[in-house]
């Protein structure tokens, strides 16, 4: 194989850079691009060489092309132009040509970051400073409260973890990222400003946190992955086979119907966390009239859980709009129930097991969801 691909250091760590480039043409790898995250090697005879960044700063509106005049000047002096990213600029040299450093004082090296610096820090304070308007505007586009928006997330972290923490790692690794290049610049300022030498030293604690986010990030893929492709979804059986109930069970007996484009059936899934079961069932009632009724049931494998999830569920209510509008009752058999009064929404916890229903019978009268409540105890009881 020809080429190789490698994950390089952060793009301001510009010491680590030089020796990890000049490390890889010691093993037969030689630069030939660098990506984002990536860089590209050809194969070639292992050798020394030098590896230098430039980092150019281009004015405002401008690209961060290195002038020509510039790339002439380091060729001249026996640097040869290998690559570049954004404002980085990386030269090589083999060993023995003699090829002058770029800056004989530190210090002088230590301006050329200057600005770069002043930009990443505020470019970091604007990331967190859009990351939090991102949030603002999810919530006012949803009409969510702050509460609510943090309902929606306890229940997707319970449906799909793996996701979720995904999600996390993402935004958490672009807001590190920019911080770190800020932190990595500075202190290369600082010790340039000190009239020090570049550090070339590999800082492994770095390396570790990047490699196992990495990882983890994975793994959550991974198990993201494992969650769809074993969900299923089949036709509402005669007898239920889990911890949902039939309308029947309540006292509403019917033939089996539709409701607008909703067709009655059992979709089900699993996470780390819970198995869950989302029904819909619709029955035509015996003279006219419909009743359907929407399930979310879940069997946690923690059930010290259930309260937190089961204020979630109430929290996201699709009519109740939140926990507020629910009233607490007591139904034997059942830990904990509450009920919308005048409404359509249940919520109901007995150890692990959380359901939340949405229900509407025939007619304009509020609907009775104590027989719904009675019927999940009796089932969960069996």
């Amino acid at each position: 194989m020809n080429w190789r691909y490698a994950f390089h250091p952060g793009a301001y760590e510009l010491g680590e850079n030089e020796k990890f480039y000049s490390d890889m043409e010691a093993k037969g790898w030689r630069l030939k691009k660098r990506g984002g995250y990536l860089s590209k090697f050809q194969r070639v005879e292992p050798s020394r060489a030098r590896y230098r960044v430039e980092v150019y700063t281009p004015p405002f509106l401008e690209h961060s092309v290195l002038p020509e005049e510039k790339i002439a000047v380091f060729a001249d002096c026996g640097w040869e132009y290998v690559a570049d990213r954004d404002n980085l600029h990386i030269f090589r040299s083999p060993e023995g040509s003699g090829a002058p450093e770029f800056y004989d004082d530190p210090a002088q090296q230590a301006e050329t970051l200057r600005k770069v610096r002043r930009d990443l820090w505020w470019a970091a304070g604007l990331s967190l400073v859009w990351a939090g308007l991102g949030m603002l505007f999810y919530m006012g586009l949803t009409g969510k409260s702050t509460s609510r928006f943090g309902a929606e997330f306890t229940r997707r972290f319970i449906q799909s973890p793996g996701l979720f923490l995904f999600y996390v790692f993402w935004i958490t690794c672009l807001l590190c990222q920019s911080l770190r290049s800020s932190w990595s610049i500075s202190r290369t300022y600082r010790r340039l400003k000190k009239g020090l030498p570049m550090n070339h030293a590999p800082r492994l604690s770095r390396r570790l946190v990047s490699r196992t986010m990495l990882v983890l990030a994975v793994m959550s893929l991974l198990l993201t992955a494992g969650q769809l492709f074993a969900r299923r979804a089949y036709d509402l059986p005669a007898q239920p086979d889990g911890p949902y109930i039939l309308l029947s069970e309540a006292g509403w007996e019917g033939t089996p119907g539709k409701l607008f484009y909703r067709e009655p059936g059992v979709e089900t899934f699993w996470s780390p966390l819970a198995e869950v079961w989302e029904t819909c069932e619709i029955v035509n009632l015996p003279g006219s009239g419909q009743a359907w009724m929407y399930q979310d049931v879940y069997r946690l494998r923690f059930p010290g859980m259930a309260d937190r999830l089961a204020w979630a569920l109430m929290e996201d209510a699709t009519f109740a709009r939140s926990a507020a509008g629910f009233r607490e009752v007591t139904v034997p058999g059942l830990d904990r129930a509450w009920v919308v009064d005048g409404g359509m929404e249940l919520v109901a916890v007995k150890g692990g097991l959380v359901s939340c229903v949405t229900f509407s019978g025939a007619g304009d009268a509020p609907p009775d969801l104590m027989p719904i409540c009675e019927a999940i105890a009796e089932r969960w009881a069996a």
